[in-house]
């Protein structure tokens, strides 16, 4: 009886071990799919372009700033530059133009790849809605958020984007 005991005790010790943080956070340890969806109205896009989420990249740098680049459907080309001003946890707002402490400014940059038009951000704002650990890495985590944005080629039209971006990892 004492060795059955024993038995159960070591069974219970070994399924409590093998449990990972993964299967606790609710989403069954499944990845988080990143997805972009922006409203471009004006220039060469025309009317009413919508952007749909290609593939993007980041890049988290010293600390400092952050960069999400993203290539929609259509191979158009959507950065992101956020610099550190308030950080980048749930609830902060990047102002376009706005200088932090390092020299480092935010903004957005929109390619037209097909017009070969590029379009700087000259007001907006990207608000940033949640910012959580990212359950595939360790030490890495996931940003969500709005933006509404207006930009010109410098000589031509003015356009604005407004969307969203949701599970970006960096």
């Amino acid at each position: 009886m004492k060795n059955l005991k024993n038995l159960f005790v070591i069974a219970l010790v070994f399924t409590v071990c093998a449990c990972s943080k993964k299967d606790d956070d609710g989403d069954g340890g499944n990845p988080a799919q990143a997805e972009f969806t922006a409203t471009i109205k004006g220039g060469s896009f025309g009317d009413n372009y919508e952007s749909k989420l290609g593939f993007y990249s980041s890049d988290y740098s010293n600390d400092n700033s952050l960069t999400l680049a993203i290539t929609d459907e259509n191979t158009n080309i959507v950065r992101f530059f956020l610099n550190e001003t308030g950080g980048f946890g749930s609830g902060i707002t990047k102002v376009i133009g706005n200088k932090d402490s390092n020299g480092f400014i935010t903004n957005v940059v929109i390619r037209d790849q097909a017009a070969q038009v590029t379009y700087d951000a000259t007001i907006g704002e990207i608000n940033i809605l949640e910012n959580r650990e990212n359950p595939d890495s360790e030490d890495g985590r996931l940003i969500s958020g709005n933006f509404t944005i207006t930009a010109t080629s410098g000589v031509g039209p003015t356009i604005t984007m407004m969307g969203t971006f949701k599970d970006f990892a960096y």
